[in-house]
């Protein structure tokens, strides 16, 4: 018998939908440039979930991938535009799935709380929005141990 889904997802026009059988390992709240601009905000969160996790239900097809650097790989709706995923090539058996695609009445569990902020500080575009004081780890760039990974996938 298949694991049942713990959680769905999908982009705002229904086109494309997922299942996962893990809730999210963390979340992660970039502050970088480009998903500040993608999403339209101070930062983009991501949900770590295991590739192998993840089940496309419908509209694979209706997802448009884009590199914007050369450590990543995006997903979003050709038809929507919604902003689905994100995989880095150093870790290629995660994908950060946005959180904002997950349907939150479909949890079944606890969610993790936000691990870090990563890109804060004067990469960040985002100078009209002051992030709280929660005690939620901040990075210049990535976590140490992440940047260390992509690092040695590079070379």
């Amino acid at each position: 018998m298949s694991p049942q889904p713990v959680l769905t997802g999908g982009c705002q026009c229904g086109r494309v939908t997922y299942t996962s059988t893990t809730l999210p390992t963390h979340f992660t709240n970039c502050c970088c440039k480009t998903c500040s601009r993608l999403s339209g905000g101070p930062f983009f969160t991501f949900a770590d979930i295991p590739v192998s996790a993840i089940n496309w239900t419908s509209g694979e097809e209706y997802l448009m991938k884009k590199s914007y650097s050369e450590i990543a790989e995006r997903t979003h709706c050709v038809e929507c535009g919604t902003p689905i995923s994100m995989v880095y090539k150093c870790e290629p058996e995660t994908i950060g799935i946005t959180a904002a695609s997950i349907n939150m009445g479909t949890i079944k569990g606890t969610l993790p709380h936000v691990k870090s902020y990563i890109f804060v500080g004067e990469e960040a575009p985002a100078g009209w929005y002051t992030l709280p004081d929660d005690g939620v780890p901040r990075y210049s760039k990535f976590n140490p141990g992440f940047q260390e990974r992509i690092g040695a996938s590079k070379s």
